[in-house]
């Protein structure tokens, strides 16, 4: 069931994610052409004027658009879940034959896809507006290079950095979406003020988490003190960063499976769509 919650989202995100992503590669390749086209034009002494203010304004929309892969994949992400399980559309869905976990994981593993095609989408726009063949010549040059040593002497830091980026980042789309869901799910669990609860609640949430992470670093640095004079010399550099990425990964899982577990209890128990 899970694969066919999977489906509908993904068909109902994708009207909005996969324009959005053509329209940034658009504007991106016209703000390349647009810059190309001023410096010709400038080259041959014909001035800027009307070309030069319709760059600017293509090189702002471009810029605008490179923000809005990531603020409307949140902002949908907030509104499918409100839409879909906590107004008249939830008397439907909390229907079907699937848990509430379904439900969530569905949402946040479709999440999580288009925050990485923002990414994937905005790093070759920009790639664009400065790639030429000499570039890609160098690029693959250097990859190679890196592949080499990686594989000569640092193969195992090398996948496992790129694996703790992933899990970190997964972890990220995840925390950043229930920070999100669980005030809502709360809020939406009284009879009235439903929206100025969920807002009060978020606020709540932040507040929490902060003061939280604030008592934790400080109880923490006389153990991190004592650890550092324990290791000595034999911390690395690649244990350095081994060390921050595990430590932001635990930090973060924590406060998403805090919040993850409260969203399923107030949508398994306290949910009112009346």
């Amino acid at each position: 069931m899970l694969r066919k919650l999977l489906k509908y989202e993904f068909r109902a995100t994708a009207r909005v994610m996969l324009p959005l992503y053509l329209v940034v590669i658009v504007l991106a390749l016209l703000t390349r052409g647009a810059s190309l086209w001023t410096q010709q034009v400038t080259f041959y002494g014909l001035g800027e004027g009307l070309l030069g203010v319709l760059a600017a304004l293509i090189a702002v929309g471009f810029i605008l658009a490179l923000l809005a892969t990531f603020v409307v994949a949140v902002v949908l992400a907030v509104v499918r879940f409100r839409n879909n399980l906590l107004t008249d559309e939830g008397y439907v869905m909390f229907t079907l034959p699937v848990s509430p976990h379904s439900l969530v994981c569905s949402k946040l593993i479709v999440s999580a896809v288009w925050f990485l095609g923002a990414v994937v989408i905005d790093a070759a726009a920009l790639i664009s507006l400065v790639a030429d063949v000499a570039m890609f010549q160098e690029m693959g040059r250097v990859i190679q290079e890196v592949f080499d040593s990686l594989t000569a002497y640092y193969l195992g830091n090398g996948v496992l950095f790129l694996v703790e980026v992933l899990i970190l980042f997964l972890l990220g789309c995840a925390y950043t979406c229930l920070s999100f869901y669980t005030p809502l799910a709360i809020g939406h669990s009284f009879a009235q003020h439903k929206m100025l609860l969920s807002v009060a609640f978020f606020f709540a949430i932040v507040v929490a988490v902060n003061m939280i992470s604030g008592t934790a670093m400080v109880a923490g640095l006389p153990f991190l003190d004592d650890l550092t004079l324990w290791v000595g010399d034999n911390l690395t550099p690649a244990g350095v960063v081994h060390g921050v990425l595990w430590g932001s990964i635990a930090y973060t899982a924590v406060f998403t499976v805090v919040l993850y577990c409260i969203t399923i209890r107030m949508l398994h128990r306290h949910l009112n769509l009346e």
